[in-house]
């Protein structure tokens, strides 16, 4: 029997968290050990993680899309995933220098599924002898806004997976610049942040597919008043004549509880877009956390443009169908309304390290939603065990009644050093 080189790594894998395994106890007798050098600080450092998942995937057959994106009749498929991810940064007294990285190979039952492939998620220079202000160079995730599920104010950043919102994402490469104005104006704490992010054939080329060549300038302006952040942000597209106004706002109105919102006009030459967010952070006595959002975008589709949409799909065939799903495909949202509930409870029956978590994104034009849920496991800071169910529910001709995959279940490992 050959062996492939993914059954090679995955050996390597299992021979080396057993290795890992038979050095935790020597690890923890060391945990109140006193070294100088752990003090010193360093030029070099970095860390990573190794993951490995298993996924098995139910699909719809009665989807209008599972004719186009399943071709030999499959009912399931289950895939394996093996990841490496590495984080370096460089301490130098006048700069700093940061690498964050994944490697990953995956194996499906349907071969052409398989993929290996490497991402440089950040890359980037920063000028420390400026601080507290800042100035950097290169691949970068800005992070911008205050949701949860949703990033309407993300407007140059890749745009966030609700189903997934944790998930890694690839930055862009940008120029920016941070000054930290200090009390001004009645406000406690200011910033003004600028970034310009180009866009070109071999540079952020991947960002907007019918974009070619553009220059975007940002602008965002911060402010603490209390415990209320407020954030205003201007966007600049130079070549597509699109200009972007935005705002959000994060205040604590106790101790556990928390009020998010964001809001986001996008002005086009014919036509203006709005989004919107309002959600909320609820920590019970009992470690129970509550994550709430409302989203709207009047870009979507309604209900019925999106009935439409999949009923094409499904009297269309070749190009024409494929033209008609991959309006569908661009965008994580396809309607105008959603609805995002994620309850956690940490540690339930005193089950030390274990925290389950239930999640419903729901599409609250059609009526259909995703649900899933957690169980996490980490018995020490280096080991994760997580196991997912994903659920996809809906009528037809709605975008999760629609979607090809059914119900999906996971189990993930991962370590970290």
């Amino acid at each position: 029997m050959k062996i492939t080189c993914f059954q090679k790594s995955l050996v390597f894998l299992i021979l080396l968290l057993i290795g890992i395994q038979s050095t935790t106890l020597a690890q923890d007798e060391d945990l109140y050990s006193f070294e100088v050098d752990e003090f010193t600080k360093k030029i070099w450092e970095w860390k990573g993680f190794v993951s490995f998942t298993a996924t098995n995937k139910t699909y719809n057959k009665d989807a209008v899309t599972y004719p186009i994106k399943i071709k030999n009749d499959e009912s399931d498929s289950q895939e394996y995933e093996l990841i490496l991810g590495l984080e370096s940064r460089w301490d130098w007294d006048w700069s700093r220098l940061f690498l964050i990285g994944e490697i990953n190979a995956i194996r499906s039952s349907i071969s052409e599924n398989d993929e290996d492939d490497s991402v440089l998620q950040e890359a980037y220079w920063q000028l420390a002898g400026l601080e507290p202000h800042n100035f950097e160079v290169g691949k970068r995730l800005l992070r911008w806004g205050k949701g949860y599920a949703f990033n309407p104010v993300a407007l140059m950043e890749r745009t966030k997976n609700p189903e997934d919102p944790e998930a890694s994402r690839e930055g862009l490469w940008t120029t920016q610049g941070i000054w930290i104005t200090g009390a001004l104006a009645g406000f406690e704490t200011t910033s003004i942040n600028l970034v310009y992010l180009p866009i070109r054939e071999d540079l952020n080329d991947d960002y907007q597919s019918s974009v070619e060549e553009d220059d975007i300038w940002g602008l965002k302006l911060y402010a603490l008043i209390g415990t209320t952040d407020i954030d205003i942000y201007a966007v600049n597209w130079d070549q597509e004549k699109v200009t972007q106004w935005g705002i959000d706002f994060a205040t604590n109105l106790s101790v556990n509880f928390e009020l998010h919102g964001e809001y986001v006009t996008s002005k086009y030459e014919d036509y203006n877009r709005n989004e919107s967010l309002l959600g909320l952070r609820y920590l019970t006595d009992t470690d129970v956390t509550w994550i709430a959002e409302v989203y709207s975008d009047s870009e979507g589709l309604t209900a019925d443009e999106s009935k439409t949409l999949y009923e094409n799909i499904e009297n269309s065939s070749g190009i024409k169908a494929q033209s008609y799903l991959s309006q569908i495909q661009q965008r994580k949202t396809i309607n105008q309304n959603y609805g995002y509930i994620k309850v956690s409870v940490k540690e339930p029956f005193n089950w030390l390290y274990f925290t389950p978590s239930l999640t419903w994104l729901g599409n609250l034009d059609d009526q259909s939603s995703n649900v899933s849920t957690q169980m996490s496991y980490a018995p020490s800071d280096n080991w994760t065990i997580l196991l997912t169910w994903q659920h996809m529910a809906g009528s037809q001709y709605t975008q999760y009644g629609e979607n090809v995959v059914q119900d999906k279940l996971a189990l993930m490992t991962s370590y970290s050093f």
